[in-house]
């Protein structure tokens, strides 16, 4: 995605305004209560190198955010350092770990360490406000009795991390990317929150143990938390090489044809796009239409298509029969990935027609899976938007008068409509080519009739040379 100088300086007005505001919370926590004791010094030392510890064991979500935790044993110093000292440490754990972040995202380092700083602060604050004292100072801390006394507090201090989390992380987020931060706050900040949540009766129960039984047994249960986190982790990191080799794998495939480049990502942008924003789908199906929108020519990637590809003039009816193997051949390689299973028919199927006169099997209607009718539409688009020797690029307008003109027949109606009377209309575009290509691509493995055959016919020239 490419992001336009004013988003950059809106995101670093906000991370300076963050950073101020960190230091302001730290102030004013040192001047409500400044005496430590070398006991609480101690504590907070501890639970510092655990949190080192635990930060180590982070891995990336999104921009501007990550799966860790860190926050426990951070959360766990509110309740039996409830200072200044616990917000300090925190800031500089943040600052000792910023060797992670790469020289040209010092900004996001910036951001992490004063998120942390503030998020810490409120939690220190809302505890104390709410009657919360230092584990050590509660007398017989049972835990029957801390339990009792202390759970309010205690969920008032996470929900303030929580909040405060949510709120800097999703504003990030939304000045970074250019999306609307309704969509950030509750499409993608939810399952990241969801970690604060449930560690919160993990921190009482670690600093209870710290306090009754010794740092020794809150080791153990640390231990076993770490454990669980290098296992998501490496589940992580598994998936994102996936990701990594499934896109090498597609670069590889385009870079067969000069007139390919860059074409599945963008079509897998504007099949994202329309799942989420127009038709409002969830999560798990729009990570499986990206998938598919990101495979869906992976079948050209055989030998017998390369010539094809490359070729500038007209093909030839048999040429055409071959190009049209490519969806089932597609669908065919994928099946052979347990991991993909489910999204085979949506690869076989994204060249189907609306009112059955596409291909491999004819189908119509909703019969369609609904992802391979998703691709259908940016598909087309990307061959639309791309320039010709004998045509120029469509424009918006010119694309919004094809699928009008095919909405029945080639695309599924409601879609059409949907997406026709949508007022981000013009973000399908962000990524359109707008790039010379020599040849007819478009008009390679487009069955008569169709959108692109038709923009092929307006410029005056049949399929090529």
């Amino acid at each position: 995605m490419q992001f336009i100088v004013p988003h950059h300086r809106r995101t670093a007005v906000f991370v300076s305004t963050v950073c101020a505001i960190a230091g302001v919370c730290v102030a004013a926590l040192y001047r409500a209560d400044p005496i430590v004791t070398w006991q609480q010094a101690g504590t907070i030392a501890v639970l510092t190198l655990v949190a080192l510890t635990a930060d180590g064991l982070t891995y990336e979500l999104a921009d501007y955010a990550s799966g860790t935790i860190a926050s426990m044993p951070y959360l766990a110093a509110v309740l039996l350092v409830p200072q200044w000292p616990t917000v300090v440490a925190v800031a500089a754990t943040s600052v000792l770990t910023i060797h992670r972040v790469k020289s040209d995202r010092l900004m996001k380092g910036a951001f992490n360490i004063a998120q942390a700083t503030i998020g810490v602060s409120l939690a220190v604050g809302a505890y104390r406000a709410l009657g919360g004292q230092a584990f050590s100072d509660i007398p017989s801390p049972t835990f029957v009795h801390l339990t009792h006394v202390a759970t309010i507090p205690v969920l008032g201090a996470a929900l303030a991390l929580l909040l405060s989390n949510s709120i800097l992380l999703g504003i990030a987020i939304s000045l970074h990317q250019g999306k609307p931060l309704r969509h950030v706050w509750f499409k993608e900040l939810p399952r990241i929150g969801l970690g604060t949540v449930v560690q919160a009766p993990l921190v009482f129960l670690f600093a209870w143990l710290y306090v009754a039984q010794g740092w020794m047994a809150a080791a153990i249960l640390l231990a076993t938390m770490l454990l669980v986190r290098w296992g998501q982790m490496k589940n992580a990191q598994l998936e994102r090489t996936n990701r990594q080799l499934l896109e090498l794998i597609v670069r590889s495939m385009e870079a067969q044809s000069r007139y390919t480049s860059g074409h599945s990502q963008r079509v897998q942008r504007n099949c994202v796009f329309i799942a989420r924003e127009i038709l409002k789908l969830s999560e798990t199906e729009i990570e499986q239409i990206s998938v598919a929108a990101l495979l869906h020519d992976i079948g050209k990637i055989g030998e017998k298509y390369s010539v094809i590809l490359n070729k500038e003039g007209k093909l030839t009816p048999e040429e055409r029969l071959v190009m049209q193997e490519h969806a089932p051949d597609g669908a065919n390689l994928i099946s052979t990935m347990a991991t993909f299973s489910e999204i085979v028919p949506m690869v076989r199927h994204h060249h189907e027609h609306w009112d059955g006169s596409g291909y491999p099997d004819g189908l119509s209607g909703d019969r369609i899976p609904l992802t391979s009718r998703i691709i259908m539409f940016a598909d087309t688009i990307d061959a639309m938007t791309s320039t010709r020797p004998y045509r120029r690029a469509l424009t918006p307008a010119d694309v919004r008068s094809e699928i009008f003109k095919f909405r029945g027949r080639q695309f599924d109606p409601k879609i059409a409509d949907l997406l026709l009377s949508s007022p981000r209309w013009d973000e399908l575009f962000l990524d359109a080519p707008f790039r010379v290509i020599r040849g007819s691509l478009a008009a390679h493995h487009a069955p008569t009739g169709t959108a692109t055959q038709e923009v092929v016919a307006k410029g005056g020239v049949a399929l090529g040379k």
